[in-house]
């Protein structure tokens, strides 16, 4: 990817952002949150991948960074120790507020950069309200090409294909990112047996969970971290540029 500067919306002063608007006006959005995964990667892993890919895809993209957005949705583990749980129309309306007032001077939209899974319903949420109500809107990007680079990737199977928790991808991220912060003399390998109606009900996870692993993170190497991280930040640059270019030719509805 080109190495472009970052242009960080808290960091830059009101002036700036003036002159910024007025040249670019869609902005990046990183959702992580703050919820366990495991008992050896720290409570903000998603948070660390959310901001990796945030700086990465703005960095491409010249797309203005919001701060990395850390309490949203964490229903199902909200009884491990240490998450954090808002709820999802507490989030659902704090994105709109956010863009919205964004919207006010100049941005007209957020590429949110989920990485917490757990959000995803409620970002859905508050793109439907805005087409509604607003003419700001939102493109929500939930772990863009995660699948394909576990696939490609990883070594371990998956517990659940709509799942991915301090498992080999999780854990290869953070070793490539916050190598200091992983403990693997504690990382496990955990396949739970799945309650046939997982996904239809909302089951919390220390039901069935002892370590709050599903998959194996005894596999996970900095190495793989790296090449997924990589191909996650490539997939959102390319859905971007996709948009993007719909809109300034006419092909898409804001």
């Amino acid at each position: 990817m080109e190495n472009r500067p970052v242009y960080r919306h808290a960091e830059m002063k009101w002036t700036e952002i003036k002159e910024f608007l007025q040249r670019t006006d869609f902005a990046i959005l990183p959702v992580g949150a703050i919820e366990q995964h495991g008992p050896h990667l720290p409570l903000n892993t998603d948070v660390l991948i959310a901001d990796y890919l945030g700086k990465r895809v703005a960095q491409e993209t010249g797309g203005l960074l919001m701060n990395t957005l850390q309490y949203t949705p964490s229903f199902s583990l909200r009884f491990f120790p240490g998450t954090v749980r808002v709820s999802d129309a507490t989030f659902s309306a704090t994105l709109v507020e956010i863009t919205e007032s964004m919207a006010v001077h100049g941005v007209k939209t957020f590429y949110i950069l989920v990485g917490h899974v757990g959000a995803a319903s409620a970002c859905k949420d508050a793109e439907r309200r805005l087409i509604e109500t607003s003419q700001v809107r939102i493109v929500n990007l939930v772990l863009p090409g995660a699948n394909e680079a576990v696939e490609k990737f990883c070594q371990s199977k998956r517990w659940h294909p709509s799942v991915l928790h301090a498992d080999e991808y999780e854990t290869s991220c953070i070793l490539a990112l916050r190598p200091e912060l992983v403990d693997m003399s504690k990382a496990v390998r955990e396949y739970p047996e799945k309650d046939p109606l997982f996904g239809p009900i909302s089951i919390s996870w220390e039901d069935f969970t002892q370590s709050g692993v599903v998959g194996d993170a005894t596999l996970a190497t900095a190495k793989k971290g790296k090449a997924m991280l990589e191909f996650m930040a490539t997939r959102a640059v390319e859905l971007i540029e996709l948009h993007q270019d719909a809109l300034r030719n006419g092909r898409v509805f804001r």
